[in-house]
């Protein structure tokens, strides 16, 4: 990797970072700089990422080797309770015994990404409504798998097929090596909702993958139940057409939302015909289940 590093001034440091992601930094971290009131930014980048900064000072560049930055947190971390069924081991399988709850599955969901082992806000609060809801026999559309933790979840729970879908290329790689270990058999790609196909009655699948419908095009009411856990502004585009992918009286859990944002959010459901039935909040964030109309 490179590390680029940067001077601005405090109160430009939002900015700056959010323009460092646009650039696609793999991370950034944010140390004092050496004047009063600036911060220094050091952005990590496997192609070099362009060294102007608007707004910023240029201080260099360095290559860095290639490190497991969370190794040494899954040496240290533990399992946690989620909800009241699930445990969550968030460190390498080898060589580590299976934790057993009292009453809760064991999920392993090993570090090796910053967010999806269950640990943050937004997961938690997917995962307990998740647990509340009725997932006998339910096909559910996992958007922005990541980890594939709410995949597993809601085959854990009963659901009868997950497909969990991201447009990071490396998520469905994670994703599929931890449902090896985990024992369960979701299917998972990279790419949009343009890779699904199906029509009512079948089981949605990526193109390409067993079991897919031949013909592609539009799919329409494919799933039970989508779980969200993305940042709205992320999915703003895509709301109705995933409306569409869900059966009447289908639901979806909302997450990653801060709390600040949830009456837009709900807004935003409402106009397409779904109203919310369930909710949890836990620090600054909210999450929903909401149900589509009809049966």
């Amino acid at each position: 990797m490179v590390r680029l590093s940067y001077e601005v001034a405090a109160e430009e440091e939002d900015d700056a970072v959010a323009r460092l992601w646009e650039r696609g930094t793999l991370g950034v971290q944010v140390l004092d700089g050496e004047e009063p009131g600036t911060v220094r930014l050091e952005a990590y980048f496997d192609d070099g990422g362009g060294q102007e900064l608007p707004g910023a000072r240029y201080l260099g560049s360095e290559d860095v080797p290639d490190t497991d930055w969370l190794a040494p947190y899954r040496e240290a971390a533990r399992p946690f309770p989620v909800g009241e069924r699930l445990l969550l081991d968030p460190r390498d399988p080898e060589g580590s015994e299976v934790p057993v709850g009292p009453g809760r599955v064991t999920l392993r969901i090993p570090a090796r990404a910053a967010f999806g082992t269950g640990s943050h806000e937004s997961t938690r609060l997917a995962l307990e409504l998740l647990e509340e809801t009725d997932l006998e026999g339910k096909r559910v559309l996992d958007v922005g798998t990541g980890t594939g933790i709410l995949a597993f979840a809601a085959l854990t729970f009963g659901a009868r097929s997950a497909v969990g879908f991201d447009v990071d290329p490396a998520a469905p790689l994670h994703a599929r090596a931890n449902a090896l270990v985990n024992g369960l058999s979701p299917a998972f790609f990279a790419g949009t909702f343009d890779a699904l196909a199906g029509g009512p009655g079948e089981d949605a699948a990526p193109l390409g993958s067993a079991g897919a419908a031949r013909a592609a095009g539009p799919a329409a009411a494919l799933f039970d139940l989508a779980l969200v856990n993305v940042i709205p502004e992320e999915i703003a585009g895509d709301l109705a057409r995933l409306a569409s992918l869900l059966v009447p009286g289908g639901e979806a859990i909302l997450s990653g939302i801060l709390a600040v944002a949830g009456p837009r959010v709900l807004a935003d459901w409402r106009a397409l015909g779904l109203e919310p039935v369930a909710e949890r909040a836990a620090g600054e964030w909210v999450a929903f289940r909401v149900r589509k109309e009809g049966r």
